[in-house]
């Protein structure tokens, strides 16, 4: 419980600077987070619990690294997870339910996927209204002819996808129909992704005004000048320099207005204590 406890709180600290302080989250918070969950991790004084869960933390921070260096999630949201792997390998005993997971997994898992699936909501309910509101008002809403062909395509692909796993193992339908609602919205998403971005995330910022892990949308700017430079998504201190070379007063579009993931997060952890693990209520036979 103490673990869990540690847990929440950080998780709270970190949503809350990634509400109201520009999705910035001071050092201290993630790596206290990351110090604490070493701590406890080497406190357990067994080596395989040790080994375990070490290699369960580096294996999230690789991938997180590369989502980060992708732009798709924050430096932060990278360390929180490593936290979780480390401070809760096990979900935390729901207060309301007494569901128990069928299978063993790193707990850290159930949180990242529901989260995501959180974040797909979220998304799409704060942008995709907006969106219909402005074609209806007559503003042209582009659509990229290539994305939208790799949705249906996607969309296809999913359908087939879910009807083989229910063919094996029959799916309830709430979470069937949960994980196809999911689907519908993701490619919807990312039909709409160029129209969203350039109306609602991206603005034309002088270098002053760029901070250190914004993300530059180098899709948006001439390859050429992206080649030469050598220019990457991450706007690292060397990348803010290479700006700085290309002329004062010269504007760069970048993702100022990313969508915030922590709250997600947050969400999961919060279920999770209450209803035990969200993944559980998806799996074919059901919670035990």
């Amino acid at each position: 419980m103490l673990r869990y406890v540690i847990c929440l709180i950080g998780c709270a600290a970190a949503t809350y600077y990634d509400l109201f302080n520009r999705r910035n989250v001071p050092a201290y918070v993630t790596y206290g987070l990351v110090a604490l969950g070493i701590l406890f991790t080497l406190a357990s004084l067994d080596a395989s619990v040790i080994m375990q869960n070490f290699a369960v933390a580096i294996a999230i921070f690789a991938v997180g690294y590369l989502l980060y260096r992708a732009g798709q999630i924050g430096g932060a949201d990278v360390l929180v997870f490593v936290s979780i792997a480390l401070l809760l390998p096990e979900g935390p005993q729901p207060l309301l339910t007494s569901v128990k997971s069928p299978f063993s997994y790193p707990f850290v898992l159930s949180v990242f996927l529901f989260s995501g699936v959180l974040g797909v909501f979220g998304i799409f309910l704060k942008y995709v209204p907006r969106t219909l509101y402005d074609a209806m008002k007559g503003e042209e809403v582009k659509l990229n002819t290539s994305h939208v062909l790799q949705s249906v395509l996607l969309l296809f692909i999913y359908s087939v996808f879910l009807y083989y796993i229910n063919t094996l193992a029959p799916l309830p339908q709430l979470p069937a129909f949960i994980f196809m609602v999911v689907v519908v919205c993701a490619t919807i998403l990312f039909s709409l992704k160029d129209y969203i971005s350039d109306r609602y995330l991206i603005e034309m910022v002088s270098v002053r005004e760029i901070d250190e892990e914004d993300i530059l949308a180098v899709d948006k700017m001439d390859p050429r000048v992206v080649k030469k430079y050598g220019l990457d998504k991450l706007l690292t201190v060397e990348q803010i320099g290479k700006l700085k070379k290309m002329g004062k007063g010269k504007k760069f579009p970048v993702y100022t207005n990313m969508p915030v993931f922590m709250p997600y997060v947050l969400i999961s952890l919060v279920a999770a204590l209450l209803f035990g693990d969200p993944l559980t209520y998806f799996y074919p036979f059901g919670a035990v």
